[in-house]
């Protein structure tokens, strides 16, 4: 008796203790996350000031941890593989600026960890196989699309664990040549670093939103046609390479109609920079 008395007290123990844990963890959620009055609210302030929200609010804001990133990772013998068919006769030529490599009419330069080739008779290849058999961690950029009076930018950006790394990019100029140019810029992803931090509201956000519009654009209409959350890098030293370690951190990333670049809030200090 003595026994299943126990027995029935250690069974209730752990049924109040898993209440009390999913409680915690049901009050934790909910206190990241934008209320539907909140999003009444905000969207609310933002037509107050002229600002329409067409797009669905960023409802959950859970706390997200920094992302470590090398320097600039390119591997010139590699790039030149990748860019010149006729690699064997590639001329190379160390510039004050960087490294620059020419055959015929196509060129690359490698200036300050930025990458760019260029060839006005078009690269014989399509962006798709380019991504799929050279850079597979890169997915294209559905709310990046810039054109350009030549033809259209094609942006790809590499993800990590489902998170998009704004930073890390590759950005194609595609005419009716095919690509004439490309533009990259990336390091190597290193994984996660340190605890999770807790993340400014999505309507905090965009309070810091409104006032860097204001600032730039003064009080005309403004609609917002996305936002979401993305990793940005900033890189200290562009001559820093493989051996240096940088920090991607979260940022809210906001599109605006008729202007190519998003705004983007740090989603740690609710700060705005410019993209």
């Amino acid at each position: 008796m003595e026994w299943e008395k126990a027995k029935n007290l250690i069974l209730l123990f752990f049924v109040l203790l898993n209440l009390a844990i999913a409680g915690f963890l049901i009050a934790e959620n909910r206190s990241y996350v934008v209320s539907a009055e909140q999003e009444d609210i905000i969207r609310s302030v933002l037509a107050r000031h002229n600002i329409t929200m067409d797009t669905e609010m960023i409802r959950r804001f859970p706390s997200m941890r920094a992302l470590q990133i090398s320097g600039y990772y390119y591997d010139e013998e590699e790039l030149v593989g990748i860019f010149f068919r006729d690699a064997g006769h590639v001329i190379r030529e160390e510039t004050p600026f960087g490294v620059d490599f020419t055959v015929g009419s196509a060129q690359m330069w490698i200036t300050d960890g930025f990458v760019t080739y260029f060839n006005p008779d078009g690269w014989d290849t399509t962006v798709d196989s380019v991504i799929s058999r050279y850079f597979p961690g890169f997915v294209r950029d559905e709310r990046f699309t810039p054109h350009d009076e030549e033809g259209q930018r094609v942006v790809y950006r590499q993800t990590y664990r489902g998170h998009t790394i704004y930073s890390n990019f590759i950005e194609f100029l595609v005419t009716d040549a095919g690509i004439i140019e490309v533009d990259m810029q990336f390091g190597r992803v290193l994984g996660f670093d340190g605890p999770e931090r807790p993340l400014f509201a999505p309507d905090e956000a965009l309070i810091t939103f409104l006032q860097r519009a204001n600032t730039l654009l003064g009080n005309q209409p403004i609609t917002i046609w996305h936002m979401d959350i993305v990793y940005v890098l900033e890189f200290a030293n562009a001559g820093d390479e493989r051996g240096s370690v940088h920090f991607a951190f979260p940022f809210y990333r906001i599109f605006i109609r008729d202007s190519e670049l998003p705004f983007l809030i740090s989603a740690y200090m609710n700060l705005s920079i410019d993209a």
